[in-house]
């Protein structure tokens, strides 16, 4: 790259990935704070817990792409982000059972709170324009 260019920060980065773990952590404190206000401890507790499971797969992903070789072939790394997909979800997954199972969350601020973190902060994450 000519240091005459703008270096233009990329969405794949971990630091931006951070940055986004970041922004579902706020959201996700946001929404419980609203839930503990307007219901009960319980409700407050499963959207914390269902969000959290979101920003800590985002933080795995950031902890994945920041020590990806950057010298590997293409298929080494494609394979390397496959599995590393692959672990995100089980880790979801078993987390998920967890606070179901044996916390016996409320299922319904759970899931929100989780898509809230998971789906909508992503895309709007999206939104913002890369800093130059």
């Amino acid at each position: 790259m000519n240091k005459s260019e703008p270096q233009v920060e990329s969405k794949s980065k971990p630091v931006v990935i951070l940055k986004l773990a970041f922004l579902q952590f706020v959201g996700v404190v946001f929404f419980s704070l609203v839930l503990y206000y307007c219901f009960d401890t319980r409700e407050a507790l499963s959207a914390f817990l269902g969000g959290l499971i979101a920003v800590l797969a985002s933080i795995f992903s950031a902890g994945r792409l920041y020590s990806t070789k950057h010298n590997a072939v293409a298929e080494e790394m494609l394979v390397r982000f496959y599995f590393s997909v692959a672990l995100k979800v089980l880790f979801t997954l078993a987390m998920m059972a967890i606070c179901v199972i044996v916390l016996k969350v409320s299922m319904l601020p759970f899931i929100i709170a989780y898509l809230l973190a998971a789906v909508i902060i992503n895309w709007l994450f999206l939104l913002i324009p890369n800093a130059d």
